[in-house]
């Protein structure tokens, strides 16, 4: 068959009209010209070879970047195909789409053929990256600056790869349904506490913008019939479901299932398990940061890829982290959901009818999206939380806090405060770690008072009235010990 190039006319013509028709009728109509486009030059060649019947792979490429953007986000070697989508104002990823829009022009081209024609256009795509900003975001219908308090149009000069599904709406007021509106039931669920409903409102910003992190894992923690799950289907209602993954912080180190964030503005993991081991929490941590992370879809090339969605965790107490370190604790933002919704006051229609309203939804839009603030409001509450957390998650820094801390000494042999890690470890069901493991973990959680050296003791008694029993041969009389000193400590 001759490989013959697009004509440029038909390119021209169809692009006229591509503000009137959808991309379905425009690729058909060019791919029914260009196949008899086609058949006349077979004809002017003197119908020599086999009658053309179908676009090759290469010149549908070629057709459909005359008139569709395709970008790279990156130079990776595994980067997938990008394509805005003209209806949406967004980027896709999804293959199944470029697929289907590759059928539109060709319908005689199989699964593999289409691959060829993504690998001609991918080889040619510009790269672009991904548009990172917190002052721009895409709604359902425009792109809202921040900054000029203004919709704009939609453009593939932005790169977004996700919108969500309301409308913004300027001046939107709170609308109220049967004497219920929604800064009410908010401040119920906040239990009234100003610092609370802020951060409440803080949280929805911040799932408004998929493109956008502030590198943080938001844990909405409370047993009960307490609004979590009625606040979660508000962020769907408003985000769009279709802009929403599910995905527990436990499910983040399975191998298959990052893919699922592609393209999302929210992930949301209901009903976390209380208390489940996160043996590996790296990727989590990388999507929380918007770090670059490695997909490995079932049988399929792994990809490098970077999301920027909110992660929210619901939970009826927090998960354990194996990484005991700030690299998992500075990420986490722990609300707290103490509201009591059972008997009487519980009531069904705000999540089956009201959340669904549409004039609910623009109030709560407009409101969320004209908030000014860059870092999260932390609550006394929240950060009592966390505080609690890190002790209840780290066995070490609970043994610090519980035990330590209360010898009031300004100086401990080493062996010996192993030796009550280990006591303590055994009454309160913990299982110990090596002294090696320990004692890294231990000082760093100690003050920069603290400092080993080696000092002679010469009472085992007086130590013992301090801290409490332990095995008087770990301290022979006057024999030198490692020790932990404290020089600042005074005694009263």
């Amino acid at each position: 068959m001759i490989d013959i190039k697009p004509s440029n006319d038909i390119i021209l013509e169809i692009k006229s009209f591509q503000e009137r028709e959808s991309i379905e009728n425009r690729l058909t109509n060019i791919g029914i010209e260009q196949r008899n486009h086609l058949v006349e030059e077979w004809k002017n060649n003197g119908s020599k070879g086999k009658k053309p019947n179908f676009i090759s792979p290469y010149n549908c490429a070629c057709i459909l970047m005359k008139f569709i953007n395709f970008i790279l986000f990156d130079d990776e070697e595994n980067t997938k195909l990008a394509m805005y989508q003209e209806n949406k104002g967004i980027y896709t990823q999804n293959i199944s789409i470029i697929k289907r829009i590759i059928s539109y022009l060709e319908p005689c081209l199989n699964s593999n053929k289409a691959d060829d024609v993504i690998y001609h256009i991918r080889n040619k795509a510009k790269i672009k990256k991904l548009t990172n900003t917190p002052n721009l975001i895409p709604v359902n219908n425009g792109i809202f600056n921040k900054k000029t308090k203004k919709l704009e149009p939609f453009t593939p000069e932005y790169v977004f790869t996700s919108k969500i599904c309301t409308n913004y709406v300027e001046n939107a007021e709170l609308h109220s349904i049967d004497n219920w509106n929604f800064d009410s039931w908010l401040d119920e669920i906040a239990c009234h506490d100003v610092e609370v409903y802020t951060l409440l409102w803080q949280v929805i910003n911040d799932c408004l913008n998929g493109n956008y992190t502030r590198k943080k894992a938001i844990f909405l923690v409370g047993e009960g019939n307490n609004g979590k799950g009625t606040f979660q289907t508000l962020l769907s209602n408003l985000i769009g479901f279709d802009n929403v993954a599910s995905l527990k912080v436990n499910e983040f180190d399975h191998e298959f299932k990052l893919s699922i964030l592609e393209g999302k503005t929210l992930v949301i993991g209901d009903d976390v398990p209380v208390g489940i081991n996160i043996e590996d929490s790296s990727n989590f941590n990388s999507v929380v940061t918007g770090d670059a992370v490695l997909v490995n879809p079932k049988k399929k090339q792994p990809y490098r890829a970077i999301y920027r969605c909110t992660v929210i965790q619901s939970t009826n107490g927090m998960p354990h982290f194996k990484n005991k370190t700030s690299g998992t604790n500075r990420r986490l933002l722990i609300v707290p959901f103490n509201a009591n919704f059972n008997g009487d006051i519980e009531r069904t229609e705000i999540k089956d009818n009201y959340l669904k309203n549409k004039k609910v939804l623009e109030y709560v839009l407009h409101k969320a999206i004209n908030l000014d603030f860059k870092n999260f409001l932390i609550p006394k509450v929240s950060k009592e939380m966390l505080e609690q957390f890190k002790q209840d998650n780290d066995p070490v820094l609970d043994f610090k806090i519980v035990e330590f801390e209360n010898w009031k000494i300004d100086k401990v042999p080493v062996s010996i405060v192993y030796q009550k890690y280990k006591l303590f470890c055994d009454k309160s069901g913990y299982k110990p770690l090596s002294e090696r493991k320990f004692f890294k973990a231990f000082e760093r959680y100690l003050s920069k008072n603290w400092r080993k050296k080696s000092v002679r003791y010469y009472s085992v008694k007086e130590l013992q009235n301090k801290i409490g029993y332990f095995e008087p041969t770990l301290l022979p009389h006057g024999e030198l010990k490692q020790s932990y000193i404290n020089e600042n400590f005074k005694v009263v």
